[in-house]
């Protein structure tokens, strides 16, 4: 039989949650998802950056069930202490200055794809 988490003193968010979810992940806060709302376990700095968005916010006490992370937190940990940095990495080109690259391309046969 699955038990009820205990209550605690938690931040409702309302207002955009899009928003509110990219913050509250920038700061690796615990956050409960619900169709209306977000639940955080917040300290003061996230408390000022989500002031700062303009999201209605509420105290509350309710049980506490925070959506899980993607990857379980020994891989995190194992991750960081490795020092393994994810992230996007970008590789611009630019066509040679001496090319005549458009006018080849002008002179090819449309496509209707």
């Amino acid at each position: 039989m699955p038990t009820t988490p205990a209550p605690e003193t938690l931040t409702e968010l309302r207002g955009d949650l899009v928003l509110a979810a990219l913050c509250v992940g920038q700061f690796h806060a615990p956050c409960q998802v619900d169709a209306d709302r977000l639940l955080v376990r917040a300290d003061e700095a996230l408390l000022l950056a989500l002031d700062a968005l303009g999201l209605h916010m509420l105290t509350v006490v309710e049980p506490f069930s925070p959506t899980p992370f993607f990857a379980a937190p020994e891989v995190v940990l194992a991750q960081v202490a490795k020092s393994t940095r994810r992230g996007v990495k970008t590789h611009i080109s630019s066509p040679d200055e001496d090319s005549d690259a458009d006018e080849d391309i002008r002179d090819l046969p449309g496509s209707n794809a």
